[in-house]
């Protein structure tokens, strides 16, 4: 990186001690108010400990991510809502399985036996007419439910919420941490961090209104202000793979922060994870996300060639391929026994649950409106279709302009018919129960366009970003000799060695519940310095 360093790795000048108007002490100092943040607040202060938070958006107008699924293993809310328990050990496994072991095996271990009790300790706050709003996803698995797929575990259970009992799973923390202590500064935000020697002793931050504060932290600093998709440079010199796929001139970054508290740690002489750093999508394209999720349908290119085996693993792993298709429109095939093609899926992040009416009859409004919808389609938002029709040969003439595209797409159909019927996938060796025959009519064609110079839904886009300072197993933060710098943490999207490099996961939602749970176990282990 040393040739390429940009703007966002060389640190400001320090502030002048004549421009900071305040100083505050205390034991914890946290710089973020998000779902690893908060977490990390209120187990601090439970230690008992003096706490400060630092968050730059408003309290008011205080946007938090998350999509209402919290995934975990393990946790007693599960056990009471008849989820089986899950062995750790294979669980940590089949992680550094997927992640190419590019994860901290120790860390990741932490996080597989905290996770559970950390989901009950973060619903603690909640009334009894909250918690009913939770339900396991995938419970009861259906008969069908894969042990393995390609060698890679998967798991149900994942909680899942609507968004605003997630957003007051954090609300409620918070004033929990208040209640023990913690001090909340919404409208500040942390600019630089402050060693003495090689020891970080506190940060400086700046308010609304542009004055100074110095924050002098006697134990440590924790890192929690979230992840760099916000930051389009830093996206395109980390998330190197994903670069590469889309055209220089593109519009491209994600949902989330401008990257400032990994910015921070760099400053202080911390390390980033080796590139490429991993995210939520970019690298990726799928049809059919928003309708089937990682039901393992056909999957066409615009030639109405197939290209990859379509249930690789998960959905994002069997989607890579697609990122690598001629650009133009993918298709995702199936037929009128799609629910139960679904009951075959891997639990993983997009999954259709199939447990859930509410999600079932979304998919089949959207397909009783494709079958009216005719030669039209129905409309799925920017750059997505649902067709339907009767017969194959309609449907194809609905999906492709040209004759050969056509004639393509029905012999590729009829071969993959043939295979499905044989159990054996001799063109890209997908698992035997994921072959499912297209035979039951009416026929189905989701369309997403993919397109490397305009980047757009589940199409090369970038929700958030998953890589960030390398740290060791306690998330403490390392140097460029690999050794921890004492005072400095680093916990939810700042903290690298989670993932590989991607985000692929065994259970829907694990990006909301390690931040919660290892932001829990930063607060506790800098508490106890």
């Amino acid at each position: 990186m040393e040739q390429e360093k940009r703007d966002w790795w060389m640190a400001p000048q320090p502030v002048a001690e004549k421009d900071i108007q305040q100083t505050i002490e205390t034991d914890v100092l946290v710089i973020g108010a998000g779902q690893a943040g908060i977490c990390a607040a209120r187990a601090a202060a439970e230690a008992g400990v003096r706490v400060c938070v630092l968050e730059k958006q408003n309290e008011e107008k205080k946007l938090v991510l998350g999509n209402g699924e919290i995934g975990h293993i393990n946790s007693k809310w599960q056990e009471e809502h008849g989820v089986p328990k899950v062995d750790v050990a294979m669980f940590v496994n089949d992680w550094q399985l997927r992640t190419n072991n590019r994860s901290n095996y120790r860390l990741i271990r932490t996080y597989a036996e905290k996770c559970g009790e950390c989901f009950d300790w973060v619903i603690e706050p909640l009334d009894a007419e909250q918690r009913e709003q939770i339900y396991p996803m995938l419970t009861p698995q259906s008969e069908h439910f894969p042990e393995s797929v390609n060698g890679m575990r998967a798991w149900s259970g994942t909680a899942k919420m609507p968004v605003k009992i997630q957003n007051e799973i954090l609300k409620r923390n918070q004033q929990w941490a208040e209640n023990k202590g913690a001090k909340f500064y919404f409208g500040v935000a942390g600019q630089q961090l402050l060693k003495q020697g090689k020891r970080v002793t506190g940060a400086i931050a700046v308010d609304e209104r542009g004055n100074y504060i110095r924050f002098m932290a006697a134990k440590g600093v924790i890192l929690a202000a979230g992840d760099y998709s916000g930051n389009p440079q830093m996206c395109r010199d980390l998330l190197t793979e994903a670069a590469d796929l889309v055209d220089p001139q593109a519009t491209w970054k994600g949902h989330g922060w401008d990257g400032s508290g990994i910015q921070m740690g760099l400053w202080a002489g911390g390390r980033l994870d080796p590139r490429p750093h991993p995210a939520m999508g970019g690298n990726y394209s799928f049809p059919g996300f928003d309708l089937i999720g990682s039901t393992a349908v056909l999957r066409v290119n615009k030639y109405g060639r197939r290209y990859s085996d379509e249930g690789f693993g998960t959905h994002v792993l069997a989607a890579i391929a697609g990122a690598k298709q001629p650009n133009g429109m993918l298709w995702g095939i199936f037929d009128a026994n799609v629910l139960e093609e679904a009951t075959y899926q891997a639990p993983c992040n997009a999954v259709l649950d199939y447990t859930n009416e509410t999600r079932k009859q979304q998919l089949r409004n959207a397909m009783e409106q494709a079958q009216k919808a005719g030669a039209q389609g129905r409309p799925g938002g920017k750059s997505r279709i649902l067709y339907c029709a009767e017969t194959l040969e309609t449907l194809a003439g609905y999906m492709f302009e040209g004759e050969k595209e056509q004639r393509t797409f029905l012999a590729t159909v009829a071969r993959y018919n043939q295979m499905c019927a044989q159990k054996r996938d001799d063109d890209f060796g997908k698992e035997p129960s994921l072959l499912h025959a297209l035979c039951h009519p009416p026929y189905y064609a989701c369309g997403q366009e993919k397109n490397s110079h305009r980047p757009g839904g589940q199409s090369l886009s970038l929700l958030v970003t998953v890589g960030g300072l390398l740290t060791d197993e306690k998330q403490n933060v390392l140097d460029d000799e690999f050794e921890p710098i004492a005072g400095l943490y680093a916990t939810g999207n700042c903290c690298g060695g989670r993932f590989g490099f991607q985000y692929t996961t065994s259970i829907p939602g694990q990006s909301i519940s390690i931040a919660q749970t290892m932001g829990r176990e930063a607060g506790y282990t800098v508490a106890a310095l």
